[in-house]
């Protein structure tokens, strides 16, 4: 999609579109941006998990920071490429674990944390826990799916793992 010549220069206050130098400097940001929106616009056909090569899965992946999928037969992997790269500005939320956490277990999927959003001064005090609880698991191991979850919370969560109604032993935490 290309914008209006001028869009940038119009979002200045009119104050400033009088000024003929800012106006100028305004205007070569905008190419150079308009060039970088262009590039941005197209990402959806460049990256588009159904029809990237199986073997550039993985690459894929690492491109969206998305977690490795290599545990996943590849129609589960495209669609969970796919599912991640639409929820890139959600990292870290309940949304994304959940997203990224269900293909990979089967039965009911549970994603409890004590996060939130609150305004300055309101957030109550919280420990930073993420608990997830699962029927089972589907492909790979409970330490690959604890090593999952860890790489997709904030670094300071205490993450707990419950498959089938059963915590994961302490050795493997």
């Amino acid at each position: 999609m290309t914008r209006e010549r001028g869009w940038m220069v119009r979002r200045l206050p009119v104050g400033m579109q009088e000024d003929r130098i800012l106006v100028a400097l305004v205007s070569i940001l905008e190419e150079v941006a308009e060039s970088v929106q262009q590039h941005a616009d197209q990402t959806a056909f460049l990256a588009d998990p159904a029809v990237t090569p199986e073997v550039l899965l993985s690459w894929l992946g690492r491109f969206i920071d998305a977690p490795d999928t290599e545990n996943l037969p590849p129609d589960q992997r495209r669609d969970l490429l796919r599912d991640a790269g639409s929820l890139i500005l959600r990292k870290g939320t309940n949304e994304h674990v959940r997203t990224l956490v269900a293909p990979y277990v089967s039965g009911a999927l549970e994603v409890d944390d004590d996060g939130g959003i609150y305004r300055i001064g309101q957030a109550p005090t919280t420990e930073g826990r993420v608990r997830v609880r699962a029927g089972s698991i589907t492909h790979g191991t409970p330490s690959d799916l604890l090593k999952l979850v860890r790489s997709i919370t904030p670094s300071h969560c205490v993450v707990s793992l419950e498959i089938g109604g059963v915590p994961l032993p302490a050795e493997e935490r």
